[in-house]
């Protein structure tokens, strides 16, 4: 188990900027003391998560996600809290000095464990003398070793030599059959792939999922065949080597998407590493929205053919209506990328992907094909399909657009105008999340808490006028507020998330507490008069409880005893109105 002392957690949340950190993934903007930026966990398209670099924290104010940069890192990118802060610490230039293994549990723990094991199994096939053929056809298509490396390409056997190798390993064959290693007729299992150059496939978060298997001799046999879809493998929710160059693809806000694998790893080989292939002619909404995470222009290099344009167009609209930057580069002289730069070389696509053409200018251009400008009707489609495509860009897009038009066909700008359909969403979508309204005693707490983060001199107050809160996590964060100053003398809310890292409850809570408030200081009397309402609150409804139990009780002196304790109770609450 790795353990991280909390000093060193604070060094890192100290030395790592988190505007910076943040700013990798998310393009913030400068908005008085603070950062402004898309939020990424909602879907958002006007500006509402905030970065304080004061309190060194960031919050949502829609969908009330906040914490530090760990939280952000370790939500954004799915990862576990302690490989977050792996991650951060790396960015920083912090050496950890991590105690123990470093290991994090994951669900379909031994289905990843398995996939892993085969990887080796056919890397190291490659490497015998079985795979001389199959390591020649990939060097002549300009896979080099490093390459072949740095993506695990394997090999397959022809025989059942997989289900041999686990079987002697003692892997249980039905759990190779269920993440698509092995096949079965009846009880007996066999290898799924046979012969065939083995490129793993990676799900969003760098496990390996499954396979596309490349045959690369020549036979009648389908040129690729994928893994089945299984419990940790489905072809919707990735995309080639997203994982490895998500990163890249964040700093140089660019993402090249190819249609094959062999593209991307061909691409790679030259250098040109912020790029994913797709897994089909479809986007799935997870697709999508993985490809707006990265905030990145998109440029699409498919295939060069027909069918290749077709699968541009229905997957640019797609990335069009989810308003994504995009950019098509259409090459001429190959059939696909991997053809082109061993054709032409790495500067010429490079200097294509330099001059790709936005989407909506494409899109345009592809709508006056088959058809005659000069016929009423066609002409009188075209403007109309051109309207339609107007209504998903800026103002500005939009009148450069009109602009052109009517200098080219000489249309009036109004007739034009008076048919776009605005259709881009802009706050509507923000409405679609609800939030329970809070009592005036969660409201209270809330802000109760909050300042406790902001002064631990609240927290002496806190524990001589009160001392206790209604709610387990209300109780257990202020006891854990307590700690940390006992601890550390001070209080600093972004280590303090750190503190509670482990407690899953109090992190959450707290991290509603931040988003709900937004004061960088508050007042002794504010908070005095905080804690007056949160007093009230529970004393009412302590005196509500007892006069109901009075009402319930049959046993005279229990309730006697009970109005007795109701007298006092209410006493105490006239003397602190009075007062």
């Amino acid at each position: 188990m790795a353990l991280i002392k909390q000093e060193k957690l604070n060094e890192v949340l100290e030395k790592a900027n988190i505007v910076d950190i943040i700013g990798n993934y998310v393009p913030l903007q400068k908005k008085g003391s603070d950062y402004v930026g898309i939020c990424p966990f909602h879907d958002d398209h006007s500006p509402s998560m905030h970065v304080s670099t004061k309190l060194n924290i960031f919050k949502c104010f829609v969908c009330n996600t906040g914490g530090n940069v760990f939280s952000f890192v370790s939500k954004f990118d799915n990862i576990s809290f302690i490989e977050a802060v792996k991650k951060v610490s790396e960015l920083a230039g912090v050496d950890l000095e991590i105690k123990g293994t470093f290991k994090t549990e994951r669900r379909f723990k031994e289905e990843y464990e398995l996939m892993e094991l085969s990887s080796k199994y056919y890397q190291n096939y490659l490497n015998t003398k079985e795979g001389l053929e199959a390591k020649e056809y990939l060097i002549q298509r300009g896979i080099n070793e490093d390459i072949i490396k740095e993506y695990k390409i394997g090999l397959s056997p022809v025989n059942n030599d997989l289900k041999d190798f686990l079987e002697n390993k003692k892997i249980n064959l039905e759990l190779a059959f269920k993440v698509g290693l092995l096949n079965k007729s009846g009880i007996n299992y066999y290898d799924t792939f046979s012969g065939r150059i083995m490129i793993p496939l990676q799900d969003m978060y760098g496990n390996l999922c499954g396979y596309t298997a490349r045959c690369y001799k020549d036979t009648s046999e389908n040129k690729y065949i994928n893994s089945k879809e299984t419990i940790i493998y489905r072809k919707s929710d990735i995309l080639f080597n997203y994982y490895n160059a998500k990163e890249l693809a964040r700093k140089e806000r660019e993402l090249i998407i190819v249609e094959g694998n062999m593209d991307a790893i061909l691409l790679s080989s030259y250098g040109i590493k912020n790029v994913c292939a797709l897994m089909g002619v479809v986007l799935s909404k997870n697709q999508i929205e993985a490809i707006k995470k990265l905030n990145s222009k998109i440029i699409l290099i498919l295939d060069s053919d027909n069918a290749g344009k077709l699968a541009t167009i229905n997957i640019g609209d797609e990335l069009f209506k989810n308003n994504i930057d995009l950019y098509v580069v259409r090459l001429s002289g190959a059939k696909d990328p991997d053809e082109y730069i061993r054709a032409f070389g790495k500067e010429a696509l490079l200097d294509n992907i330099k001059h790709a053409t936005k989407y909506l200018d494409f899109k345009i251009e592809t709508l006056k094909e088959e058809k005659d400008l000069n016929n009423l009707k066609d002409f009188t489609d075209y403007i109309k399909e051109v309207i339609i495509l107007l209504g998903n860009i800026s103002e500005l897009e939009r009148e450069a657009i009109i602009a052109k038009l009517c200098k080219e066909y000489n249309i009036d700008p109004n007739i034009i105008r008076q048919n776009i359909k605005i259709t881009q969403p802009v706050i509507k979508e923000q409405k679609t999340i609800s939030k329970k309204r809070k009592t005036k005693y969660e409201k209270a707490v809330s802000s109760l808490i909050y300042a406790m983060l902001l002064n631990k001199n609240y927290y002496k107050i806190y524990t001589k006028q009160l001392g206790y809160l209604e709610n387990k996590v209300e109780s257990d964060t202020a006891i854990s507020i307590g700690g940390y100053i006992k601890k550390h003398g001070d209080i600093n809310i972004a280590d303090f998330i750190s503190y509670v890292s482990e407690y899953e409850q109090i992190t959450n809570f707290v991290t509603n507490v931040i988003s709900e408030n937004t004061a960088d200081f508050i007042e002794e009397k504010e908070f005095c008069d905080i804690l007056d309402i949160v007093s009230k609150c529970m004393e009412e409804k302590e005196i509500k409880r007892l006069r109901k139990e009075i009402i319930e009780e049959k046993d005279i002196d229990k309730k006697i005893k009970l109005v007795e304790k109701l007298a006092v109770l209410k006493k105490g609450s006239d003397n602190n109105e009075r007062n």
